[in-house]
């Protein structure tokens, strides 16, 4: 090991000369000085000058091994970004839980200060949200998307390009703490948690999508890698970021980190309160400030989402209209134990079996005791949902990379590690599998999506055209980005049901496919496409993939018959 006096030195030599031999000393060249003393002087010369010579030799290669290690970093880099926006490519459109932040990303890049134009206005959700997030990416993705309306192209590559930017910043904190399990426990470590990262589905499905949860991921990652650091100042600054403007359930999570610190007395309470309330403070202060201008009233939305969601227990209810609160309310609680074994294996697939002994590290235990103790905490809450721990995910997936590199980094010892390395790349390519399969079905999910691309694909630009999107299809794709066409009135508004006199005043109609409420147009519209969408899936052992996707048509597009007159 180097220490920094010579690491300075051998910086300065390489500087100014390189690495070849330094002249010899006087005295070993007088043919006069031939005393024994004169030779020990001689030989201790010599010595010096092979010891310092050997030094920069060390760290000139110990300099260039690091370059050839970070170089060979960048390829599992660039397989994350392009197993992330492979999933935002297969599947491009939103649900209703990601509506708010969305639009309200829509509405900050082409309405700007017009804040009466503001979809949250006229469609404010259950609860409030905060404008921060939405801002942050707003500005990430403007100069993509300022060249894009410069090009004249269609606004739905403005929602790619955002959800993009998105993916990236999540990305961006997770090489972060990349980055830091390489020093902390070695690059096969860190090469495996990359691995693991990309192969699993839930990650790197969510990591583009403008869920509160996906907000508040980045903040979490990097608050983490400081903890691991111990950079408490920062750790401090990113937890209240997290807590206070994104997910206030967050304090469970990063406030078990902060016990540690506090019971290892490597941070007193006095230091943490020193940083904890200048960064409430400043952390309060801006979402409020914010905040209260874009929702024209006095507010703090993290606190009253945090009152809904945790005191009230009617967090199943955020993101859906009234009309369908009854149906979700039935299903809005889990027994207790379900994140344990149905949302953290379905998470983390295969890579949940080597967490044991990723475990058998102390240094794995410390990271992998707050995720736990986090998720026990959160199962007091009955609405259960794999989104709401994913900040867990990266963790677990740390501790089960330092269980796969015990077996990879002891491949040569015997032939039950031989296996053992076997099956840790089997897991790899069984979770790649699973991924693969998920996205296949996910892509069935978004028939709003869907329809209003055939709606723009089927219907000339120059029609005049008015159209109802109801409530299903609102809630499974629809969002401001897919309204290309600035001549045409797009309408959601709830009130309406199906035979309304009202409803006859549309030249097209998207709406559930129900027989019932369809029949009331069959005088007066055709139907212009019919949109599958996912109905089930059955196991299927003579097919490969190994089961059947059932679809139906989910939603109806219907386009009023130029003869029609209404009802």
């Amino acid at each position: 090991m180097l220490s920094a006096g010579k690491v300075e030195r051998c910086e300065k030599s390489i500087k100014h000369g390189g690495a070849g031999f330094p002249p010899f000393p006087e005295a070993a060249r007088s043919p006069d000085e031939r005393s024994p003393a004169s030779l020990v002087r001689i030989s201790r010369d010599l010595w010096g000058v092979l010891s310092e010579e050997a030094t920069r030799w060390e760290f000139f290669l110990t300099k260039m091994a690091e370059k050839k290690t970070s170089g060979g970093q960048l390829p599992l880099l660039l397989l994350i970004i392009a197993v992330a926006f492979t999933h935002l490519a297969v599947c491009p459109f939103t649900k209703v839980e990601e509506s708010f932040n969305l639009q309200a990303i829509h509405d900050i890049v082409y309405h700007r200060l017009a804040l009466e134009k503001y979809d949250h206005h006229e469609f404010p959700g259950v609860v409030p949200r905060t404008f921060l997030g939405p801002i942050f990416v707003a500005v990430l993705s403007s100069p993509a998307i300022y060249v894009l309306s410069w090009l004249q192209m269609s606004k739905f590559y403005s929602q790619v390009i955002v959800r993009g930017s998105l993916g990236l910043s999540v990305i961006y904190a997770l090489w972060r703490l990349h980055k830091e399990i390489r020093k902390q426990f070695g690059s096969t470590v860190s090469m495996v948690f990359c691995l693991i990262t990309a192969t699993q589905f839930h990650l790197m499905f969510y990591c583009t999508r403008t869920l509160p949860n996906v907000f508040a991921l980045p903040v979490v990652l990097l608050a983490v890698t400081f903890w691991i650091q111990q950079k408490h100042r920062p750790f401090v600054w990113f937890s209240a970021l997290a807590i206070i403007v994104f997910r206030a359930e967050l304090c469970l999570f990063l406030g078990l980190m902060l016990l540690v610190s506090l019971c290892n007395k490597r941070l007193s309470i006095v230091k943490m309160l020193s940083y904890a309330v200048p960064a409430g403070a400043f952390w309060l202060g801006l979402t409020v400030a914010v905040d209260s201008v874009f929702w024209r009233q006095l507010l703090w939305p993290e606190g009253k989402v945090f009152w809904y969601n945790t005191v009230l227990n009617k967090s199943s209810n955020w993101g859906v209209s009234f009309k369908y609160w009854k149906y979700r309310n039935k299903r809005s609680t889990s027994p207790f134990l379900w994140y344990f074994y149905s949302a953290l294996p379905r998470a983390l697939g295969c890579s949940i079996l080597f967490i044991p002994l990723g475990a058998v590290d102390k240094r794995s235990r410390v990271l992998i005791l707050p995720a736990l103790g986090f998720i026990f905490l959160y199962s007091f809450l009955p609405h259960k949902e794999l989104r709401f721990i994913m900040y867990t995910f990266p963790v677990f997936n740390v501790v089960a990379a330092r269980g796969c590199s015990r077996i990879l980094n002891n491949y040569k010892k015997s032939w039950l590690y031989k296996l053992g390395s076997l099956i840790v790349v089997a897991h790899l390519l069984v979770n790649a599998a699973y991924s693969g399969a998920s996205l296949y079905v996910s892509h069935f999910n978004y028939p709003g999506g869907v329809a209003m691309q055939k709606l723009h694909q089927f219907v000339p630009s120059s029609a005049d055209v008015s159209v109802h999107i109801d409530v299903a299809a609102a809630q499974t794709g629809v969002s401001r980005f897919l309204e290309v066409n600035s001549d045409w009135k797009y309408d959601k508004r709830e009130d309406l049901q199906p035979g309304d006199s009202r409803m006859f005043l549309y030249t097209h109609i998207l709406m559930e496919m129900d027989p019932v409420k369809v029949s009331h147009y069959k005088a007066t519209h055709r139907v212009l496409a019919h949109v599958p969408g996912t109905s089930g899936i059955e196991l299927n052992l003579t097919a490969l993939p190994p089961f059947t996707l059932n679809l139906k048509s989910k939603l109806v597009l219907l386009e009023k018959l130029p003869s029609s007159s209404g009802q």
